[in-house]
């Protein structure tokens, strides 16, 4: 008797994510978007109802994420677009915070990082800065401004965890 087709299979290290992600994750939509206080930051429209070590934690709904100064920085390169992808984070207390991934050149390259052991993933936000001179401050630049293009996700866990991009 053969047994069915169970797809391709994954890499211990995207396992060892599922796994990671089953103790820490997100079960509700938080519909992030840009901040309506301060469009300096990151907004999540709904309340995110999380799972962090196996206890529920709740995001309130409209809490502004803030990013971090210098540290969450995008360089703009005169030739090409410049971007990286944010994972929005709650710990168990129900303190959220970014996490910033890798820089990476060209639209569509970066990839989220990998999620902290004790931190449910709630969204990710994909930040390009057009090619040209002006940089991305993270601590006072409008998520709106011109030279910004940015995308936010709902998501459960950090897609990179199990081997998946966004």
């Amino acid at each position: 008797m053969s047994r069915p087709y169970p797809g391709p299979s994954l890499s211990n290290e995207s396992l060892i994510g599922f796994l990671r992600a089953l103790k820490c994750h997100c079960v509700s939509d938080a519909a992030l978007q840009i901040g309506t206080t301060s469009t300096a930051k990151v907004e999540n429209n709904a309340a995110a109802v999380c799972i962090v070590n196996g206890q529920f934690v709740t995001l309130a709904a409209d809490t502004e994420t803030a990013f971090t100064a210098t540290t969450d920085d995008i360089t703009a390169s005169a030739n090409e677009v410049r971007e990286a992808v944010y994972l929005l984070l709650v710990d168990s207390a129900g303190a959220s915070r970014l996490l910033k991934g890798d820089e990476e050149s060209g639209a569509g390259n970066a990839v989220a990082p990998h999620a902290p052991e004790d931190e449910a993933v709630v969204g990710a936000i994909r930040i390009a800065v057009a090619a040209g001179s002006t940089n991305f401050d993270a601590t006072t630049d409008a998520l709106s401004e011109a030279h910004i293009t940015d995308t936010y996700y709902d998501l459960a866990f950090s897609p990179t965890d199990v081997g998946e991009t966004l």
